[in-house]
């Protein structure tokens, strides 16, 4: 029977950082998307429509993906964020959790936030039931997953205990949160493909060249995800 070997040495574990690589991508859509929403904002005010709810909440959601790529590089500049756990450098425990609890917060703000204001931009196009659909979408997204970005912050009692360890109090099991952020993110999910689909629903019947059509629900459908 073969003896078990050793275990390996600091020097043997790897040692390769993806933290570069985190941020060029999280600023580079963020640029992608500042890209986008500021040709959204100037065709709009171009053509002397102003600005309604769907476009200020994505403008909110745009300052909150800003807030959530910051909070990334002050991970990655100060704890060597995006390095194998051996690796991170975590000097000061409870401004690293303040934070890592922040940027979760600011991340799944944004994205029920885009959401909305995709889905507020289809009620000014649908009626009935589809209209009374969309609510829902609206109404049951912000509830599920307001409650989950707020968990790091209602997760102990009192409040601090959720970055200084040994402070006196309670806690909840961490895979009560682990299981809410599951279960909000494929709620999260199924919308995403939902708003996509919804478009076809309705859009089919306006009086466009068929061309056109697919254009404008492909269009949309993209904007959903």
């Amino acid at each position: 029977m073969p003896t078990p070997g050793p275990s390996p040495s600091s020097d043997e574990r790897p040692h390769d950082d993806r933290g570069p690589m985190l941020l060029g991508v999280s600023w580079g859509l963020t640029a992608l998307a500042s890209a986008f929403l500021g040709l959204r904002l100037y065709c709009k005010l171009n053509i002397r429509r102003g600005l309604w709810w769907d476009d200020w909440i994505l403008i909110a959601a745009w300052c909150t993906i800003v807030a959530t790529d910051a909070t990334t590089t002050v991970l990655v500049n100060d704890f060597n964020y995006g390095m194998h756990d051996w690796d991170l450098n975590i000097y000061n425990p409870p401004r690293f959790m303040v934070i890592i609890y922040s940027r979760a917060t600011l991340s799944i703000t944004a994205a029920v936030w885009t959401k909305t204001a995709f889905a507020l931009t289809l009620l000014r196009l649908t009626t009935g039931m589809t209209k009374a659909f969309v609510w829902f979408i609206i109404i049951s997204m912000n509830i599920a997953m307001g409650f989950a970005a707020m968990v790091p912050w209602i997760q102990c009692k009192p409040l601090a205990k959720g970055w200084i360890m040994d402070l006196p109090g309670t806690c909840w099991a961490p895979r009560v949160g682990s299981k809410i952020w599951i279960a909000t993110g494929a709620y999260s999910a199924a919308m995403d493909f939902t708003l996509a689909i919804l478009p076809w629903t309705f859009m089919w019947n306006i009086a466009l060249r068929r061309k056109e059509k697919i254009g404008v629900v492909v269009a949309m459908s993209m904007g959903a995800v």
